[in-house]
């Protein structure tokens, strides 16, 4: 079974396999280059290490735009080197045996554009990213040419005003100079990979091992007598699990409508239940010796299920979560 980290581009969903990807950053202000092939749209200053930036928008022959601080930067390997994609929205999908459509299964059409798989209209996979970028722009060929009426969503191509333009650029100008700035030299502590998550306008993060798979919220059908926490159950590729509502389990202060458009899938080999969230915020490691363990007493309801926090964000603690019964409901009588 292989593992992908999934990203958007305009309506269209990429994958990339997980091996490839090393962590994922905020969009900041990049050097523009001349000269270079037309995806290259510069580089980056990463910790002191010069990368090169592609833009994946232009590489599957969408229109240009100006960055937005809601883009993401991918840092993956391409080959030996290490470089930024370029990319919309990033979010995860862990595991799966994706094989492409009847209706793309030609090895002509399945070789146009090097270094990819399409799989539907609306899903492509990039299982060889030296191949895909260092030919997929020089291979003229949009995704146009082969999705038949496939559409560059650009409803992002114009900044409403000068004014919100010189805005971003200051911004993504200020995320660029504490990239840069170097990391600390010394011994590597333990550390542990995690998925990164809003909710209700805190950011939390979740053990990666633990992560089934992310998806956007479905119907959800409550469950009478079910825990207050537990939304309620859904169908997940034929699977039907419950959904806790992590704002009641935590007690989490109401702070107003958000999106809930994510389900984060958790399993531990025994048990498997979703996590409401708002959106994906990124993945990346934390150092163990830096979560520090502190629970204000009007948070004793997080005391089982928070290891501790960095900074502002909560590390969830998903080996309880999952050992919990509490979290797995019956639904034979709805």
């Amino acid at each position: 079974m292989d593992n992908y980290l999934f990203f958007s581009v305009g309506h269209i969903r990429c994958g990339i396999p997980i091996s490839d990807a090393v962590f994922m950053i905020r969009m900041v202000s990049f050097t523009h280059e001349d000269g270079g092939q037309p995806a290259q749209v510069g580089t980056i200053n990463l910790h002191g290490e010069i990368i090169k930036v592609y833009s994946v928008r232009i590489l599957f022959g969408f229109k240009k735009r100006f960055p937005l601080p809601s883009d993401n930067l991918i840092i993956v390997r391409k080959g030996l080197e290490i470089v930024a994609l370029w990319v919309d929205e990033t979010f995860i999908i862990q595991g799966g045996n994706i094989r492409p459509d009847n209706g793309f299964n030609g090895e002509c059409l399945q070789t146009m554009i090097p270094g990819i798989r399409i799989v539907t209209s609306d899903l492509i996979i990039i299982f060889d990213l030296t191949k895909f970028l260092d030919h997929g722009a020089a291979s003229q060929t949009k995704l146009a040419d082969i999705i038949p009426d496939i559409l560059d969503e650009d409803e992002f191509s114009q900044v409403s005003s000068v004014r919100d333009q010189q805005e971003i650029e200051r911004l993504l100008r200020e995320r660029a100079m504490q990239l840069a700035l170097p990391e600390e030299k010394r011994s590597r502590p333990p550390v542990i990979s995690v998925i990164r998550f809003n909710l209700m306008y805190q950011e939390y993060a979740v053990e990666m091992k633990y992560i089934k798979e992310v998806i956007q919220t479905s119907e959800i059908t409550p469950v009478p007598g079910s825990p207050d926490f537990i939304a309620g159950i859904c169908s997940v590729r034929g699977e039907i699990i419950s959904l806790v509502d992590l704002r009641v389990l935590l007690s989490i202060p109401d702070r107003g409508l958000t999106d809930l458009n994510r389900v984060i899938v958790l399993n531990d080999g025994n048990l498997t239940f979703g996590i409401l969230v708002d959106q994906i915020t990124g993945i990346g490691t934390l150092k163990i010796e830096e979560i520090v363990r502190t629970v204000r007493k009007e948070q004793k309801e997080w005391e089982p299920y928070i290891c501790g926090t960095i900074g502002s964000l909560h590390v969830l603690n998903a080996q309880v979560l999952l050992t919990d019964s509490r979290m797995i409901v019956d639904d034979t009588e709805t």
